[in-house]
């Protein structure tokens, strides 16, 4: 049997004790109106819900007001008239705000008839809540007023007292001015939340069969039919539901199509990679992603394990939401060992392209305001037309992999919003627009415990060498990462959220140094080729005296030795250029090393 939601409860149990109600959240959705003889629901609007509960406690009238209807109803005409005899007004026509304050005033300090009214759209009376005009701020003096002042009138029904009321019907509590229901005794606020599961299911058991193909369902099927469109549209609204059967009988999605229509209804588009991604391609990730990523066969084999799971829609298997990311991935680790290219790696390997990444430097999300930039700065603030970075992204590219770099220099404010996101695989940005993860691969980056400070000097040293091998390296950074969490920034649910999949990386070890450099110079001379026409030859001396450079200082990883090659190989050559007047079709091929520590690396030019 369905029971009433939360704030269905609370009014019920507050109209005798409160006279004003605001009403936020999910009031443009429809209300489940439940029937207590056989615990069956229908879904209605919020106005209609509110004006059968109030007809039915003995109100009468119950009325509407906007600013642009003026006073109505439109579920019984004749309340109209009767508000207007009540308050022994001619204004029938008046839509002001001026003389509607006025008159609800006066209707709430009635003692003849039960009013109720309800105010659709409170938010539009004011521009901005927190810069009142001067007229503005005396419709909300008339409202508190009306409020400070409970009166009774006896119902026509059964002659029982009941407090005149007034609902403010707002998407936000802070539409309205704090000082109107601040340490205000006699105002409650009611939020309506999204659907709860019972709901859902009641809804979907009710509509199922216009769905094509659900009639002729045998009860099991039907109920494990039922079970996957109620977890895939977790937290989404009613109105949404009755938008994705329409879509169903629309495209003739059938039943056995359910997931391909939700994805239809939040995305726009029905095909995504992680559909079209074979079964023996991801059976070869390991190979893929070394042909890249060198010296981390550790960690690649644990991220071709959350990619064979995300391949196979697994995230929220063990009961969680089914709408979670494809997978999450916490990448810790000395800074150059591969991180951000083991992100653009994977991004390749499922979408075809590196470009599918979106990275977010999280050092530029420091401030406690930074949730702004993004999700979107609320209405009314500079910016909000622009909407935020992330969610932009996600709405603009679905399918993807967001990279989050150095994630522990965000602000811990920050953190909190990704804790919606890797449960629930949504969030709602400033403009109250819901935004789905749950076609995207989220990772983070991190070099937490890396580098440690002494207490009393402030001096920073290094945790972790080279020296060390990888066990203790990975015992050391695991320990620092949940210390983080749990004792710096107090944030132990987001540990929960990301799971056992934090992979460290290990520092480039020599045994990796030959192949990283032997990667990094054939893209330069496949670079080279392209985009001047230009070969180049590294003959082995060269390549040697490169390796004995790189070798010289690991400490840096695979950055250090992009910075070496830069200095060694990539400046010298550029004077080669200029000075031999190098052109299309020419070939360069570099013989050996420098004799000396500032000379250019000896080398033979063909024309």
């Amino acid at each position: 049997m369905i029971q009433a939601e939360k704030w269905q409860k609370d009014l019920a149990v507050y109209q005798d004790i409160n006279t004003t109600f605001i009403v936020e959240g999910n009031v443009h959705d429809l209300q489940p109106w439940v029937y207590e003889d056989d615990g069956t629901c229908e879904p209605v609007a919020l106005s209609l819900y509110l004006h059968r509960y109030l007809t039915e406690e003995g109100y009468d009238p119950v009325i509407f007001y906007n600013r642009i209807d003026g006073f109505s109803n439109p579920y019984a005409l004749d309340m109209v008239s009767t508000f207007y005899r009540c308050i022994s007004s001619d204004e029938k026509s008046s839509k002001s705000i001026s003389t509607a304050t006025e008159l609800i005033r006066k209707s709430m300090a009635n003692t003849v008839r039960p009013t109720a009214i309800i105010m659709d759209l409170a938010n539009t009376i004011v521009a901005s809540p927190d810069n009142l005009s001067d007229e503005e701020i005396e419709y909300f003096t008339r409202l508190m007023l009306a409020s400070r002042t409970p009166t009774q009138a006896l119902s026509m029904r059964d002659k029982q007292p009941l407090t005149n009321l007034l609902f403010l019907i707002v998407e936000k509590v802070n539409d309205i001015p704090t000082w109107f229901y601040l340490n205000n005794p006699y105002v409650r606020t009611l939020t309506i939340s999204r659907p709860e599961k019972e709901v859902r299911s009641a809804v979907i058991d009710a509509r199922l069969d216009t769905v094509p193909g659900a009639k002729d369902l045998a009860p099991t099927e039907r109920k494990k039919a039922q079970d996957e469109f109620i977890a895939l549209t977790d937290g989404m609204t009613l109105v949404e539901l009755f938008g994705i059967f329409s879509l169903c009988r629309q495209k003739k999605y059938s039943v056995y199509q359910i997931r391909k229509a939700i994805k239809m209804f939040r995305y726009g588009e029905t095909e995504s990679q992680w559909d079209k991604l074979d079964f023996e391609k991801v059976k070869n990730a390991e190979e893929f992603l070394g042909k890249r990523v060198k010296g981390q066969e550790t960690a690649i084999k644990k991220v071709v394990s959350v990619l064979s799971r995300a391949r196979l829609g697994m995230s929220g298997i063990q009961g969680g939401s089914s709408s979670r990311p494809k997978g999450v991935l916490f990448l810790a680790g000395p800074t150059g060992t591969g991180k951000t290219e083991l992100a653009k790696t994977i991004a390749e390997f499922i979408f075809g392209d590196e470009s599918f990444v979106t990275r977010f430097d999280m050092s530029e999300y420091q401030q406690p305001h930074s949730d702004q930039k993004l999700l979107g700065a609320p209405p009314g603030y500079i910016g909000y037309s622009d909407g935020g970075q992330l969610t932009n992204a996600i709405k603009s590219k679905p399918f993807c992999v967001l990279l989050f770099d150095e994630i522990d220099k965000a602000h811990p404010s920050i953190l909190d919003k990704f804790l919606q996101i890797l449960e629930d695989g949504r969030i709602t940005d400033s403009a109250g627009e819901t935004m789905y993860f749950s076609e995207a691969l989220i990772i983070f980056t991190s070099n937490l415990g890396v580098v440690g400070q002494e207490a009393t000097t402030g001096k920073r040293y290094q945790t972790i060498t080279p020296e060390m091998d990888y066990d203790t390296i990975q015992k050391e950074l695991l320990g620092a990462i949940k210390d983080y969490f749990k004792y710096s920034i107090q944030r132990p649910e987001l540990l929960n959220r990301i799971g056992d999949n934090f992979i460290v990386f290990d520092f480039i070890r020599e045994k990796a140094l030959a192949e990283i450099l032997d990667l990094k110079l054939d893209t330069i001379i496949n670079n080279l080729k392209r985009e001047k026409g230009i070969i180049l030859e590294i003959r082995p001396p060269f390549k040697e005296y490169l390796l004995k450079k790189a070798q010289g200082d690991l400490s840096n990883g695979g950055r250090g030795i992009s910075n070496m090659v830069e200095t060694w190989l990539i400046n010298p050559l550029a004077e080669v250029f200029v000075k031999e007047n190098c052109n299309f079709g020419d070939s360069v091929i570099i013989e050996e090393g420098p004799l000396d520590s500032v000379g250019v690396f000896r080398y033979s030019l063909m024309k």
